[in-house]
């Protein structure tokens, strides 16, 4: 795991060392253990390592000896396959760390060999053979990779901070990334919160030519979550079981270092942790957050009890009220950008006392993406009530009904006007966590002109209509919820505290199983009444965890942070700016109303001002 950085612009060696030099310092907190650089004409890579695979030998960058350069950021967790592949071709390895493995592949292969890979992973390559720069970031999107594009130059970093550090100036914040971060609480992909500089996108590559200075990019990899037909014939437990405890195996034997998981007392990680032990690891380290004043949402007591059943070394951590704010400017710091869901502090506390213990940890995420977790019986009910509602008139009388409404809708209308039914969360653009609606941000809007949100959510609906609408909202939310606000706060959060979190269901091999996965897996039988979120995974639990844990209510990750919020609503009455620059993008003064509906405890005007309080801490870090 490493943080990488890079250059590529018309400049003498020493101008591009220099810049090197700022932008690998500005995220050192992701490799503490090496670091390494590349110069040559026009180009210069460089690392900071936090050592997992090979500690002594995986020294960066890594050459051949014809003129191809790598950094790497990630792991891969078929190196040792693709390594013997490489042997048998003649390829002799002077280290046993899978970067060696990426480069031979690389050089080997090109590129398109680089879809061989299974892991989280960011890789530039500087191939000198070719007078190219090769920029690739792993399928589901795991680990961040940015880049700013001129005229002249290519920059990239794993970090916004380090491009950041290499520019004579901050570059405009961007109008429309900000007016959909307050509906979506990140900055929705390929944006960042700065004109000019951009994020490589899951599955794709980045080729940069040092010749004509101009670069191409191409996807190799994308998600299909459309369901196959139940086959009774099968038996999908089974099918289920041997490939999550496969890809638990990789995610904890790829490692020279120890390894442990966070627990929440939910299925996810119990589901980690079970799976950890009967594959028979022993001195296993289990870490769960607390915090003061919790109340039901606190679920150490569901930790403790997987905790013991399996005898895990287990360690909690208590927040407090005080530790959780006085670090809010350090949150938004190592985010990036601005990120309104409050359970980033936690993990950043979480990951700061494992790192006491363990330098890699198992995480959950994924499993709802691609399971079907969440409460779906209310989105169910709904999508019936339109069927039979919307479902007896012909397209062309609803496309005629959409010209006599404006708004949401009329492109409710328009969409099933052209998909049926079955259109309706496209054309209503759901996603899980709309935070301000387009005409609420527009009473308390100061920046520039935008486009509405709901254009670019309703334009993530990239199944067929004809594909169950429950899989379109997966399909959806996994190429920008589960990237741009989970997997980024599993690795910003994790690496400020030199951690590394692998996530097992999101391992390569098991979401091309369960993308495919029958609806009936996924969460049971509906058409006869049965809605069991994350139906295959509750059966693989049913006999491995406590029955309290089965049965306890889906909470995501709970914390009291929203409740503190709250309290300290009603003591000062008002929401004052923490920055000077948000003035210029946000109305405080419009804010009033919402802060006396938070303060009564209205649950959606908490999420809505906390959104805006970490965008104006956002704005104190990077722009005042």
């Amino acid at each position: 795991m490493c943080g990488i950085v890079g250059v590529a612009m018309r400049k003498d060696r020493a101008e591009i060392d220099q810049a090197l030099r700022r932008m690998n310092a500005a995220i050192a907190h992701r490799g503490p253990d090496d670091s390494g650089s590349h110069v040559s004409d026009q180009v210069g890579l460089a690392v900071s390592r936090l050592s997992i695979i090979d500690l002594v030998g995986g020294h960066q960058p890594m050459h051949t000896t014809d003129g191809v350069s790598i950094v790497f950021n990630g792991e891969i967790y078929n190196y040792l396959a693709l390594r013997g592949a490489l042997i048998a071709r003649g390829y002799r390895f002077r280290s046993k760390s899978d970067t060696e493995v990426v480069l031979n592949l690389y050089h080997a292969d090109g590129a398109d060999g680089l879809r061989k890979l299974s892991g989280m992973f960011a890789v530039a390559i500087h191939d000198g053979r070719k007078d190219e720069l090769v920029l690739v970031r792993d399928q589901i999107g795991i680990k961040p990779l940015y880049y700013l594009l001129d005229a002249d130059r290519l920059l990239f970093a794993s970090e916004i901070k380090a491009i950041l550090a290499a520019l004579p100036a901050r570059p405009a914040v961007d109008p429309q990334a900000v007016w959909d971060f307050l509906s979506l609480r990140y900055v929705a992909p390929p944006r960042t919160i700065w004109q000019g500089i951009a994020k490589l996108e899951p599955g794709h590559v980045l080729r940069y030519s040092l010749k004509t200075h101009r670069a191409q990019i191409t996807r190799y990899w994308e998600p299909n979550l459309t369901p196959e037909p139940f086959d009774p014939g099968r038996n999908y437990d089974r099918e289920f079981e041997e490939r999550f405890l496969s890809a638990v195996e990789s995610h904890i034997v790829a490692s020279d270092v120890p390894v442990g998981t966070f627990l929440s007392g939910g299925l996810d990680s119990g589901a980690i942790c079970a799976a950890s032990i009967e594959l028979g690891h022993r001195n296993f380290h289990t870490f769960s957050i607390g915090g003061d004043r919790a109340g039901a949402d606190d679920e150490l007591p569901l930790a403790r009890m997987v905790s013991a059943k399996f005898g895990t070394n287990h360690h909690e951590i208590f927040m407090t009220k005080q530790l959780y704010f006085d670090q809010l400017d350090r949150i938004a710091w190592h985010f990036d950008e601005p990120y309104g869901d409050e359970t980033g502090g936690a993990v950043m506390l979480l990951s700061r006392d494992a790192r006491q213990h363990v330098k890699v940890a198992l995480s959950g995420e994924g499993s709802d993406e691609l399971l079907l977790g969440y409460s779906r019986k209310p989105m169910i009910d709904n999508l019936a009530a339109i069927e039979r509602r919307y479902g007896r008139y012909p397209g062309f009388l609803l496309g005629a009904a959409s010209h006599m409404f404006s708004g949401r809708r009329a492109r409710v209308l328009s969409a099933l006007a052209a998909g049926g039914p079955r259109a309706y969360l496209k054309g209503a653009a759901y996603q899980i966590a709309w935070i301000l609606k387009e005409e609420e941000k527009g009473l308390i809007w100061r920046g520039g002109p935008v486009t509405p949100t709901h254009d670019m959510v309703a334009c993530w609906y990239t199944l067929p209509t004809k594909v169950h609408p429950l899989a379109q909202v997966q399909q959806s939310a996994f190429q920008t919820w589960l990237v741009e606000d989970l997997l980024m706060k599993a690795d910003k959060m994790a690496m400020a505290e030199s951690l590394e979190v692998r996530v097992p269901f999101l391992h390569l091999p098991f979401v091309e199983w369960c993308q495919r996965s029958p609806m009936e897996v996924r969460i049971g039988r509906i058409d006869q009444g049965e809605v069991r979120p994350k139906a295959i995974l509750r059966n693989f639990v049913a006999k491995r965890l406590p029955a309290e844990v089965l049965s306890a209510p889906k909470r995501g990750f709970p914390t009291p942070v929203i409740s503190w919020f709250r309290e300290s609503l009603q003591e000062q009455k008002r929401l004052a700016p923490a920055s000077r620059a948000i003035a210029d993008w946000i109305r405080f003064d419009a804010l009033d109303p919402l802060v006396a509906k938070a303060a009564a405890g209205d649950h959606l005007a908490l999420a809505q001002l906390w959104n805006i309080v970490m965008l104006d801490h956002w704005f104190k870090v990077y722009v005042d």
